[in-house]
């Protein structure tokens, strides 16, 4: 796991060092002649110190660009190139909200800058990599909260096992089938004993785990039927009608993750629709 982790970072460092690489070369392809002298000089000076590894001179030069009065160009260079700083591996204040940020300016500012095509690259690649850091947070949160748990709940199966069956009710045994048909792969069979226990009168029966069980089954990425809408739905009723439960943050967890989820969706298909709108521009014709 630790070294699929280290992996993983090292790829997105690559990713991210390559991105920066062509970007650094397109910009170096400036046309001098129509730059004015002034934003020229700082733009280069910044560029020049980035490369040198200087992040917080560079960022001073590129902020003079900004600094211009507003009729000035090159201001999407500066915010491009600072972006760039703000992502770079090697900085130390590396700060990827403040990248995002920065590109995000260039496209709502600056829509005809020729920059605008790779801003949109780093806009989806920082979103994705913000959103998964947020997601593992959590993940890692609920994991440990649901470890935690499972111990708790084998101490307390070693001592009152007998105890554990008479303070629940009817619906202990279906709990424990469905455990094992899920750990087998029976999705459906281990939705259908959940359901049993929903459906059974006595009052100790225990209806908050079997809420549980279907969020989660319903979440698993392995189950063919995985349903994002009726895993929240089921989190959400466990919430509302069973608010002492001891399974009620591990719910809370869960639905925090998979609005998250479900917007992200929303935010890179809203992104790739942009792409469409664009494309389809290009292609009519002029009047």
């Amino acid at each position: 796991m630790g070294r699929e982790q280290i992996r993983a970072r090292k790829y997105v460092y690559f990713c991210i060092a390559s991105l920066i690489f062509i970007s650094l070369f397109n910009c170096a392809g400036i046309k001098d002649a129509w730059l004015p002298n002034q934003a020229r000089e700082y733009l280069l000076r910044g560029q020049k110190l980035f490369s040198q590894r200087n992040y917080n001179g560079a960022v001073d030069e590129f902020q003079k660009v900004l600094s211009l009065p507003p009729d000035k160009p090159l201001k999407d260079e500066a915010l491009f190139n600072m972006g760039l700083v703000y992502v770079h591996f090697g900085n130390p204040k590396r700060d990827y909200e403040k990248s995002l940020n920065l590109f995000l300016k260039i496209l709502n500012d600056y829509p005809k800058s020729y920059q605008v095509e790779q801003a949109k690259i780093w806009v989806g690649v920082l979103l994705e990599n913000l959103e998964t850091n947020k997601k593992v947070e959590k993940l890692k949160e609920a994991i440990k909260n649901r470890e935690a748990r499972k111990e708790t709940l084998k101490e307390t199966r070693k001592k009152t096992k007998e105890t554990r069956f008479e303070e629940y009710g009817e619906g202990s045994e279906n709990l424990i089938r469905s455990q094992k048909l899920l750990a087998r792969g029976n999705y459906e069979g281990a939705i259908v004993e959940n359901q049993k226990v929903l459906s059974l009168p006595d009052p100790r029966s225990p209806k908050d785990e079997a809420l549980l069980n279907l969020g989660l089954i319903y979440a698993h990425f392995r189950n063919p039927q995985k349903d994002i809408e009726k895993s929240l739905e089921y989190f959400r009723r466990l919430i509302k009608h069973y608010p002492k439960s001891s399974f009620v943050e591990q719910a809370k967890t869960w639905v925090g993750i998979l609005e998250e989820n479900v917007e992200l969706n929303y935010l890179i298909q809203k992104l790739k629709q942009v792409d469409i709108d664009i494309e389809e521009m290009k292609r009519e014709k002029p009047p």
